[in-house]
Parts: C-alpha cells; sequence; structure tokens
C-alpha cells in the first residue's frame, strides 16, 4: 500500500515572537537617540538661532549655528554656553587702532561700545581742542583707526613781539610759515624749525642785531644774537646783580625794562647798578590841624586859632643808591625826642560855584581809532586766571576782557582800554568785573585774566597803562 507524506509547517508562533523581537530592537534604538538630543538656542546679538542636536559641546554648537546662517566667531570674539538652559551667549568684538602723540596703541573692545568710553578707560585724555576722527560718540560696530590730532597754543616771540598761535600738529616751521616769519642767513629759531609742535611751546626767533650797552661808566656796542634785554647784556660780557635795574634810553628819555622784555635793533641799554645802606637822620615831626567849621568863611578860608609846634625824631632808613646816587629811602626805625603841639584852625563850610571841566583826552588804539577817555592810570599790572566755576566778586562768570581793580578807583562795569606804554603788549578793551586784593592794596593798577596759566606766566608783571573810557555802568 502506498503511503503519502503531508509536507511539514513552521509553527505560527515562533515567527510571531521573531517580529516582536525585530520591533523592540528598533524601537529601543529610537528611544536612545530621542535621550541623547538636546534644544540648544545660540544668542548672536539681535540675532538668535534654535535647533536641536545631540551633544552640547560648544564648538559643535557654534559648527551648528553657522550653517543656519550665523557669522563665524572671530578670534577676539568669545562666548559662553549655560548646559542648564542650552544658551549659548556670543559676545563680538573688535578692534580699535588709535593713533595719538606719535605713537599707535590697539585695543579689543566689545562690539557697540562708544569711543569715548574706549579713551577713557585706556587713559587716553582729551584737551578741550583736540580733533578726533571718527568722532568720540561714535559707536564701534567694526574693526576701527582713530586718530587723535592734538591741539597746541605755542608762543612766537619774533622781531620785539610776542604772538599766542592755536595749531593742530605741525612743526616749529609750520608755526613760522603760518605767521609769515622768514629767517635770515644768521638768524637762528629756538627749537629747531623740525622740532614737532606741543601745547605751551615757547618759539623764539634771534635776529643778529647791534646793541648798545653802557655798564659801570663805559659803553659799547655789540652785534649779537638775543631775544631779551638780559640775554643781550649777558652776550656782552656784563653781570647783572639781583638788584640791578635795566634801562632802555630813548630821544625821549630813560624807560625801566624787564631782563625778559624782547630786544630790538638799535636799542640802546644802561645797565643801572643797584645799592642799598641805612642811614640815621634826625627829623622834625608835623603838628596836626584841629578844625572847627564855621559858615561865616568859604570853605576855601582858614582863620589859625592856636599855632602848632614842630616836634623832633631820629629816623633809621634803608636807602637806595642808582649808580651811586641816592634813589629812594624807606624807613625802618623811628625814635620820638620831643612830641608835636597840635594847631586849631578855624575852617569855612561856605560853598563857591564852580564849573565842570571837559575829557581828560584822547587815545589812539590798535586799530588806529582816536578814542577820548575820562581818565588813566599807569603802573605795574599782573594776570591771573581761575578754576572752572568761580565767579568774580560781582557774581560774574570770569573770562578773557574781565579784570580786577580797585572798584573805589576804577568803579565796577567802566569801560577800560590796557595796553602797554611801549607797544610791546596790548589787552585791548575790556571790563571792570573783580575785585584784586594787590589793587586794594595798592602795589597794581590792575590784575588782568587769561584762560591759563601759562598766558599768565607769559604775561608776568608789566607797566601798563588803563585808560578809563567810561566809569561805572552808565
Amino acid at each position: 500500500m502506498r503511503h503519502l507524506r503531508k509536507p511539514q509547517r513552521r509553527p505560527l508562533s515562533r515567527l510571531l515572537i521573531a517580529a516582536v523581537l525585530v520591533v523592540m530592537v528598533s524601537v529601543g534604538s529610537i528611544v536612545t537617540v530621542m535621550a541623547n538630543t538636546a534644544d540648544v538656542t545660540v544668542r548672536d546679538g539681535e540675532d538668535t538661532y534654535a535647533f536641536s542636536m545631540l551633544g552640547a559641546d560648544p564648538e559643535e554648537i557654534l559648527a551648528r549655528a553657522e550653517t543656519e546662517g550665523m557669522k563665524p566667531v572671530s578670534d577676539i570674539d568669545t562666548y559662553e554656553f549655560s548646559e542648564a538652559d542650552g544658551v549659548l551667549t556670543i559676545r563680538r568684538a573688535v578692534r580699535v587702532a588709535v593713533m595719538a602723540d606719535g605713537a599707535s596703541q590697539t585695543f579689543i573692545v566689545a562690539k557697540d561700545t562708544s569711543l569715548s568710553d574706549v579713551l577713557a578707560d585706556n587713559g587716553i585724555v582729551l584737551g578741550a581742542r583736540d580733533v578726533v576722527e571718527p568722532a568720540v560718540d561714535t559707536v564701534l560696530t567694526a574693526d576701527t583707526n582713530v586718530t587723535i590730532t592734538r591741539a597746541c597754543r605755542v608762543f612766537l616771540e619774533v622781531d620785539g613781539t610776542r604772538r599766542m598761535l592755536d595749531r593742530f600738529g605741525g612743526t616749529v616751521g609750520d608755526v613760522l610759515q603760518a605767521a609769515g616769519v622768514t629767517l635770515g642767513a644768521s638768524d637762528t629759531v629756538s627749537p629747531a624749525a623740525d622740532t614737532p609742535l606741543e601745547n605751551g611751546m615757547r618759539i623764539r626767533v634771534a635776529r643778529y642785531i647791534d646793541v648798545t650797552v653802557t655798564a659801570d661808566g663805559e659803553t659799547g656796542t655789540y652785534s649779537i644774537a638775543a631775544h631779551s634785554y638780559g640775554e643781550a647784556v649777558g652776550e656782552a660780557g656784563i653781570t647783572l646783580g639781583e638788584e640791578d635795574r635795566l634801562c632802555l634810553e630813548t630821544e625821549d628819555g630813560k624807560t625801566t625794562v624787564k631782563a625778559n622784555d624782547p630786544v630790538s635793533d638799535g636799542d640802546s641799554i644802561r645797565v643801572v647798578r643797584i645799592r642799598t645802606e641805612e642811614v640815621t637822620e634826625t627829623e622834625t615831626i608835623d603838628y596836626e590841624t584841629t578844625y572847627e567849621d564855621s559858615d561865616a568863611l568859604y570853605e576855601d578860608e582858614t582863620e589859625t586859632l592856636t599855632e602848632g609846634e614842630e616836634g623832633e625824631k631820629r629816623v633809621t632808613y634803608t636807602v637806595t643808591y642808582a649808580d651811586g646816587e641816592e634813589e629812594s629811602r624807606k624807613p625802618v626805625k623811628e625814635e620820638i625826642v620831643r612830641e608835636a603841639k597840635n594847631a586849631v584852625v578855624r575852617r569855612g563850610t561856605k560853598e563857591r560855584e564852580t564849573s565842570a571841566s571837559g575829557s581828560a583826552g584822547t587815545f589812539t588804539d590798535a586799530s588806529g581809532k582816536q578814542v577820548g577817555y575820562a581818565y588813566s592810570l599807569t603802573g605795574s599790572c599782573t594776570a591771573y586766571y581761575a578754576e572752572e566755576g568761580a565767579v568774580t566778586s560781582i557774581g560774574a562768570k570770569p573770562q578773557v576782557g574781565y579784570v580786577a581793580v580797585n572798584p573805589n578807583i576804577i568803579p565796577y562795569g567802566s569801560l577800560l582800554y590796557i595796553t602797554s606804554p611801549y607797544g610791546t603788549w596790548d589787552y585791548g578793551y575790556c571790563y571792570a568785573m573783580d575785585t584784586g586784593g594787590a589793587a586794594m592794596a595798592g602795589t597794581i593798577v590792575a590784575d588782568l585774566y587769561y584762560d591759563t596759566y601759562e598766558d599768565c606766566c607769559a604775561f608776568g608783571r608789566r607797566d601798563m597803562t588803563v585808560y578809563v573810557i567810561r566809569a561805572g555802568w552808565e
């Protein structure tokens, strides 16, 4: 009998188990990947990039952000990554190259920093008139070259005059050219023409000039290169004592000058030797007069009721001699020998009629204009300056054109014109707006305001004529 063999079948359960195992492996892999994926935010100024990625390495985050369109981070930029919140913050930086005072410095600063903050943080101080390119209020968004041109106020002394010039960089030669000064073959300039300018620099041009010098009874003529009377005398081989005096001799007479005053070609200089000694002399003491008013007499009439008697005293003086001749004496000690007896005088009070006087005179100002004045004073003047926020004695802000005076002699608000008697220094028109201590003491006529200490030193102390054009506020 023939038997048929039935075909074998694979059990269904084994197929299902295999399929389930494959699905479980796949799902496990997906869960693992999702577990290692992080959400990241990159902040670059106003721009923000957000994405998810495996891992939290800052370098990889930056590389991914660049694929999202972010500008690459430079070698001077910095960043900070917070793993806690997944935020990476980029701080962009720029280079700032500053050229100032002949040297260049480069600084790395945060983008969008103000140029003024960069200069201040790095100790670069700007003068009031310095020029900065670009402007100090520029906000730095890219690498920037900055140029600072220093403003230089220089003083030029040439041909007996002194000028103040404001320059922006350059050399001594540039100043000479701007001032129209030409050097002769034998002339010299100090500092040298190729010297870079500095604020407050004094520039002197020395011309070879002929001067006549008289000293110790001898007179000689010298061809010298000198800026001042003191230098001229020194070039002539004459030594000045501490108290000795210099005089300029002209056809109109002698005028006292200072050693640092500018000398001119053809000047005739006299050295006056000064000597002092003490002497004691017996002198009379003037009696005082006591007055009794009477309306029976005119105010210019008097009547003596009791005669006065002089007293006597011994006085020790310090006597000053100029070239051997007595010039002045100052009392240093006094002893009373006999007291004086006062006189009694009757004085009238009845007024007489008087008439007003006219203008005191006229002068010629720097522009050649004839100007009338009420009265004038000639004497020593000094210079001063004030700190920011200071005010004058009448509450005004100090400025060039305001001077300090004795208001009992020159009333506040008076319009003045102040100039050197020899035309070498002209302060010009100004107003009496302050009180000067030395002016109140009578040692000077006026104290002239300048903006800087250097200007005050340049003026120093010198004789000036003060024309009072209008007295007071009228």
